[in-house]
């Protein structure tokens, strides 16, 4: 029964999906580190991400339920990456570069002490991060995205690429 349920497509795919997810989030905050902006990061992150999503899909995810070719599949599965990386930057577009003052608000961000701990640890990778309330937007965001993305990208594989 274990095995079944751990064997299940939908327990691979959240499986592979937090590992894309991962993928994603060291991508695009190095980027974000290095660039020191919002945008490029989202592109450079959706690109290496997706090719990673592509393969771990189409080997380990639906590898049982394969009807298409796989140009065929790459390109559907391309398609329905843009789309969600339209959401992407729409929402990066909206919560980080235009709005993040509403959002940091709406939050309680600008409310919180940025000196104390665990974010006063000059040594603490959290520190790197997360120093203000503009950058907790930036990762919580982020991670919102990332939660729409894989439910999102589950369906269009689903019924659409690997069906």
């Amino acid at each position: 029964m274990v095995e079944r349920y751990l064997k299940s497509e939908k327990i691979k795919y959240l499986f592979w999906g937090v590992v894309t997810t991962l993928v994603y989030f060291v991508v695009r905050f190095v980027t974000m580190a290095l660039l020191h902006q919002a945008m490029l990061p989202v592109l450079i992150a959706q690109i290496v991400t997706v090719l990673f999503a592509f393969v771990v899909n189409k080997f380990f995810v639906f590898a049982a339920n394969q009807s298409r070719h796989v140009l065929a599949q790459l390109l559907r599965f391309i398609a329905g990456r843009l789309f969600v990386a339209g959401i992407d930057f729409l929402l990066t577009y909206i919560m980080i570069e235009r709005y993040s003052g509403v959002f940091i608000r709406l939050l309680w961000l600008n409310k919180i002490n940025f000196q104390t701990f665990p974010f006063g640890l000059s040594w603490s990778w959290l520190h790197g991060w997360i120093h203000d309330s503009v950058s907790l937007n930036a990762v919580i965001v982020v991670i919102l995205i990332q939660i729409i993305a894989i439910v999102v990208n589950y369906f269009i594989s689903k019924f659409m690429i690997f069906d």
